[in-house]
């Protein structure tokens, strides 16, 4: 058995990381407790995460999808 994860896999762990840090950007951006101009630079930062673990799913789709 291997312990080298399948592209699917890794698509799945990317595609729950883009979620969550999406999820983390909007929880700053519509919180009441802080302006977001005060957390502009954290919701930034999530929102490239965000980014970044999105299109490393879209790569790893495209392996599964070249794969089959």
């Amino acid at each position: 058995m291997s312990d080298q994860l399948t592209p699917q896999e890794i698509g799945t762990q990317a595609l729950a990381k883009a979620v969550e840090h999406a999820n983390r950007a909007d929880r700053l951006a519509s919180s009441s407790f802080t302006s977001a101009s005060q957390n502009a630079e954290h919701i930034a930062i999530y929102g490239g995460l965000a980014t970044i673990y999105a299109d490393i799913a879209k790569a790893a789709a495209a392996l599964t999808a070249n794969n089959v």
